[in-house]
């Protein structure tokens, strides 16, 4: 054999080989995105997943909550009430004092004018 002959007969076997591991990349490139579609498959279906157990829990909280709020706003009404007796028992002790406290000063300023006027 000749320098060309065996020259093209290396050529053939490396162009034979680059086909067959090319043939192989694509084999396992195509296998990857297999595997890749199948685990963003399962990832989208958790992700719903994982939504829609947040809604329910979203609902649930807030009817828990509403539930809470509703029974501590009788106990606030309540309570606002008796704050607002007691105001108006402590107001009757305030102005009865407010009053007693005018009328001294009008009992001393009516004594200061009638010294002054002597």
């Amino acid at each position: 054999m000749g320098n060309i002959s065996s020259g093209m007969e290396t050529i053939c076997k490396d162009i034979e080989a680059g086909h067959e591991d090319r043939k192989k990349f694509i084999h396992d490139v195509k296998k990857d995105v297999k595997d890749i579609k199948e685990q963003a498959g399962t990832i989208t279906d958790n992700a719903r997943k994982f939504i829609g157990d947040c809604k329910k829990s979203h609902k649930e909280m807030a009817k828990n909550l509403k539930e809470d709020l509703s029974k501590n706003k009788e106990g606030l009404i309540k309570d606002v009430g008796l704050l607002r007796k007691d105001f108006q028992k402590s107001q009757k002790v305030v102005r009865s004092d407010i009053e007693g406290a005018s009328k001294n000063w009008n009992e001393m300023n009516k004594t200061l004018r009638g010294k002054k006027a002597k």
